[in-house]
């Protein structure tokens, strides 16, 4: 927090800015999880580290602050995500968002908020107090018809996103093509509370394609199975191609 609301930012070879708070996060996460747990794998976004297991399958993930944009202009939504994936599926998740002392994660199967236990909006169709969550630029991939009844936000966070999902303080979320860092501790969450992930094309988010850094293939939703299925009807993604073609 020493950092928010101070400093500057450089801008990457991909466009995305990054800032000292950024490097001091991730520089403090990879010592933490080395020293605690010196046999597994580590792929963090800030010069896109990935170091392989010593032994076993369980890699760490980390976004040291995933909404950097957010950061830089004092915004709140802004998060520190960590993720473990073993065998190439997401299988616990960690994120902390600073500003207002939420701290989501997994632990004994269930998903929590806090010291509360949550699980997914019990809604089973959409209406017009659904909350479609969205990334930053969604009118460059997306046709939103004007037959869906709810309501479209957007915190600039995937991983925030992600976890008010897993939760039920929403109950969608639209990704667009990002990385392993940004899914993998939302994405635990979702699976535990019995959600889903999902390209754009119906096929299941897969992340043991993406432990090289590469960005996802193609654009998600993710919340209960049974409204992410009605949503695509509302939804018209310009490059859509079949699962099998992934």
């Amino acid at each position: 927090m020493r950092y928010f609301l101070q400093g500057s930012y450089e801008i990457k070879r991909d466009g995305s800015p990054v800032t000292d708070a950024d490097r001091a996060v991730q520089q403090f996460l990879i010592s933490m999880i080395s020293r605690e747990f010196p046999d597994d794998g580590i792929i963090a976004e800030e010069n896109e580290i990935l170091r392989l297991p010593q032994s076993g399958s369980r890699y760490w993930t980390i976004d040291p602050i995933d909404g950097t944009a957010p950061f830089m202009v004092g915004m709140s939504s802004w998060a520190i995500a960590i993720g473990l994936m073993d065998h190439g599926v997401p299988v616990e998740g960690y994120i902390h968002i600073p500003t207002t002392g939420d701290l989501f994660y997994t632990k004994e199967g269930k998903v929590w908020r806090n010291s509360q236990p949550m699980e997914l909006s019990p809604d089973q169709s959409l209406h017009q107090n659904t909350i479609l969550l969205t990334h930053a630029r969604p009118h460059q991939r997306y046709t939103l018809h004007p037959s869906y009844p709810g309501r479209v936000l957007g915190l600039g966070t995937a991983s925030s996103h992600l976890s008010l999902v897993a939760t039920g303080s929403a109950q969608l979320v639209l990704i667009g093509h990002d990385k392993i860092w940004d899914l993998a501790p939302g994405y635990a969450m979702l699976l535990a509370n019995g959600g889903v992930l999902r390209y754009l094309n119906g096929a299941d988010c897969d992340l043991s394609i993406l432990k090289d850094g590469s960005p996802a293939p193609y654009p998600m939703i993710g919340g209960r199975a049974c409204l992410v299925e009605e949503m695509l009807s509302h939804l018209d993604y310009w490059a859509i191609k079949k699962p099998n073609s992934i």
